[in-house]
């Protein structure tokens, strides 16, 4: 595998031209699936989230393998709960709104681990990739909602969990069968969720033994010594404390070292080469950086991207896949100075070393030749080091003929320069992120010869509506000397749109179009099409396949306008805001429509809410109901976005369901509540199977006309725990005293968090109040 394809994931530029989507048609995206995976060999019910998803999803898996399949009708759109984020961050992001459905994913035994993509479609368009997370060790998944750190099977595991809700803190508790060392490992950006870890891991004693950050968005690994059979604890958070459904994880621990750096960082393939291995614990399980050496023999095969090494090790095994290289690979030795290279082979050469010092700079001299054009990298990302290197190249005089920084997309470097007479010539790294001075942090210089190539970029989807058309734009640019032709089909379109004629891209071109035309008779679909390019490279015959989820997609049926435009309405706190909203009807549709949440929205909601409405056919306008908590803040403006859902028949017959989002927005500030509930002061306890006594305040303004009535509100875990008769507090009534009956059952025992709330009438709509109350549940 050449070096651009590998680092780049390269693909196509898709542009859709003349007959476009219409303007606000929502396509879905993912959100996340939880369990994030599985281990090969098995089949487990997991839960994906996905915004403005319909219930008539097509799912596509990028490894054919791997089946993935709705099981089940979806939840409504889900509001994140408390607690909610005030003051500057309560100006800051929303969450999107998901719903949630429940599916089955089956990983057969022969899918390696890794991570797979996949996407989804329906008859609005195509959605950008998610990502399954196929795991070497057995799975787990988290115990939602639990009050006790989760006791986690023998290890090597793997426990898929979601950080939920803001402020949320996950635990587990894990224990080793022997002393030494225990690897944790921590998948969250990299499959796509907004977490930024921080982990902490405390001994029995509950001193803190390992304290990590994910601050980078690169997640994380973190090797700690254990004692054999004693009770560890690792928590897990968000680095700002953030919390939601998407913010799913994979937690994976091991017994053994990780190996954090080697002595080539690459090896050559149809080698032997000599490596030195550095990790904690490495070569005598002790709590230290440790290095051992090793004889690896690496087979000739050309499209080999990768070698297995296992370390046997006193605590374990350290499975390691080192990358591979065609060139010859150095070390440069410990505490030497300028290093001088050799003369480079045609194809090049690498060398591989480490900073003495934080900071610090490295030299090395080569001697190159007149009209030679060569790629230099300085490389430490791409492997896993932590370095973030400048590269500069200077003349035999010393004269400063190029420099890099970061290359597109990562903080290696890389330049390429032809060199204008035979000399020494100088190279001089120098490492910017302070993370140099040890020897777990390495780096790759290289020189190798400009190649053959071309770059693509791939975006995930094509969309194109019913009865029309579009051109697919394809685009490259070519890298080192290539001017070859390269050839261009496309193969796996949906059925409805013809396969177009192979194109080539001629050597003076970086550009061809195809057309892609949908008849208007054809059933709505979706298909993981493939594009493929064909071309010599280096003398050799290269084909790169590319997958492009294309979906047909309807046109939309409505148009949903707030009355207003743009106007900012204030409305009570605790009640609930009557939004009048204008609606038209598109394209002949006449039937029911159905208002609801869009995932999308601005600003933290601090659970400003709504649900579905359904509209009947002819009303033009409609009054949507949005409930405004009582605990929003009355120093910012809230806003509320809607879709609109219609289910229409595409032309074979099969119902399929169309989201429009509506143009503008619905603006909200929050006043005074109209109803304030509190409870008296002081501490409360209460023994199981007794009766607590709980004093309440209300405060009413002066137009609530209606009784108010007080009810109990439960978690799931609390159900049947705590119960509140029907409670009635008549007009004018001020004061009230609730008597709430807890069960005779160990699991209502602890501190208890109860939620009461108040829930009166104005103009035939709910207005709210809530108080939570702290008691003491003890014998």
């Amino acid at each position: 595998m050449n070096r651009i394809w590998s680092c780049l994931c390269l693909g196509l530029l898709l542009s859709l031209c003349g007959s476009t989507l219409a303007q606000a048609q929502l396509v879905p995206e993912i959100g996340f699936m939880h369990p994030a995976g599985a281990q090969p060999g098995t089949t487990v019910d997991v839960i994906l989230g996905g915004y403005d998803w319909t219930p008539d999803m097509q799912l596509f898996v990028h490894d054919p393998r791997i089946k993935l399949e709705l099981t089940g009708a979806p939840s409504g759109v889900l509001v994140p709960e408390p607690p909610y984020w005030f003051g500057a961050k309560g100006r800051g992001y929303a969450w999107p709104l998901c719903r949630e459905f429940p599916a089955r994913l089956t990983i057969p035994a022969d899918v390696p681990p890794g991570l797979i993509k996949w996407q989804a479609a329906n008859a609005n368009g195509a959605s950008p990739t998610g990502l399954i997370f196929v795991s070497a060790a057995p799975a787990v998944a988290e115990v939602a909602k639990r009050t006790e750190p989760q006791e986690l099977p023998a290890l090597p595991v793997t426990v898929s969990g979601q950080i939920r809700r803001i402020e949320e803190v996950d635990e587990y508790v894990f224990r080793a069968p022997q002393a030494g060392i225990v690897t944790l490992e921590l998948l969250a950006r990299s499959l796509n969720s907004p977490l930024h870890g921080m982990v902490k891991v405390r001994d029995a004693s509950q001193k803190v033994i390992a304290d990590v950050a994910d601050t980078e968005g690169r997640d994380l690994s973190v090797s700690f010594s254990v004692l054999a059979n004693e009770a560890y604890t690792v928590s897990l958070h968000d680095l700002d404390f953030a919390g939601d459904r998407s913010y799913v994880y994979c937690l994976s621990l091991k017994l053994g070292p990780k190996v954090l750096a080697t002595y080539p960082a690459l090896a050559q393939r149809g080698s032997t080469q000599t490596v030195e291995f550095v990790g904690l614990g490495l070569a005598t399980g002790a709590s230290k950086m440790e290095s051992v050496i090793r004889e690896i023999a690496v087979p000739p095969t050309a499209d080999a991207v990768t070698h297995p090494v296992r370390i046997d090790t006193p605590c374990g095994v350290a499975e390691y896949n080192i990358p591979l290289s065609g060139i010859t690979e150095l070390v440069k030795p410990v505490g030497a100075g300028p290093m001088a290279l050799p003369t480079p082979a045609p194809t090049g050469l690498a060398v591989t070393g480490a900073f003495e010092k934080r900071f610090g700079v490295e030299e090395f001299r080569i001697p190159l030749s007149k009209d030679q054009t060569w790629r230099f990298a300085a490389a430490a990302r791409s492997h896993g080091s932590p370095l973030d290197l400048e590269l500069t190249l200077l003349s035999p005089e010393g004269k400063e003929l190029k420099t890099s920084d970061d290359a597109p997309a990562t903080t290696d470097a890389v330049l390429t320069f032809t060199i204008p007479a035979d000399g020494i010539y100088q190279v001089r790294l120098a490492d910017r992120s302070g993370k140099s001075g040890t020897r777990t942090a390495n780096y790759r210089l290289s020189l190798q010869p400009e190649l053959e190539d071309f770059e693509l970029t791939v975006p995930a989807t094509a969309n194109v509506l019913l009865g029309g058309e579009a051109k697919l734009a394809v685009k490259i640019v070519r890298t080192g000397p290539f001017k070859g032709p390269i050839n261009v089909t496309l193969s796996g379109l949906p059925e409805g749109i013809p396969v177009p004629p192979e194109q080539i891209i001629a050597p003076d071109k970086a550009e061809i179009q195809f057309d892609l035309k949908v008849a208007a008779d054809v059933p709505v679909t979706a298909a993981l099409a493939k594009a493929t390019f064909t071309t010599t490279l280096n003398g050799q015959p290269v084909t790169r396949t590319v997958p492009v989820l294309t979906a047909i997609a309807m046109k939309p049926r409505i148009k949903i306008t707030p009355e207003g435009l743009d106007d900012v309405r204030k409305v009570h706190r605790g009640s609930t805001y009557l939004a009048p909203l204008l609606l038209q009807r598109l394209e002949g549709f006449n039937g029911d429509l159905v208002l609801e949440m869009t995932s999308k929205q601005q600003r933290h909601r601090q659970g400003l809410a709504s649900g579905e409405m359904v509209v009947p056919p002819g009303p033009t306008r409609v009054e949507y109901p949005i409930f405004v908590p009582e605990w929003m803040e009355t120093t910012k403006t809230s806003r509320m976005i809607l879709n609109g859902v219609v289910k229409v028949p595409d032309p074979r017959g099969t119902v399929r369901t169309l989201v429009q989002r509506m143009e503008l927005r619905i603006g909200i500030l929050p006043e005074g509540a109209l109803l304030r509930l509190a409870h008296g002061a002081g501490e409360f306890t209460v023994a199981p199977g007794k009766e607590l006594e709980l004093p309440l305040v209300l405060s009413v303004a002066t137009e609530m006309q209606s009784p108010i009535q007080i009810q109990l509100g439960l978690t799931p875990e609390q159900a049947g725990l705590f119960t509140l008769d029907p409670q009635t507090v008549a007009q004018g009534q001020t004061k009230s005293v609730v008597k709430i009956q807890v069960a005779n059952d160990p699991r209502a025992q602890g501190q208890q968090t109860l939620r009461l709330r108040a829930v009166a009438s104005k103009d035939g709509h709910p207005v709210v109040s809530e108080t939570s109350v702290q008691v003491q549940v003890s014998p």
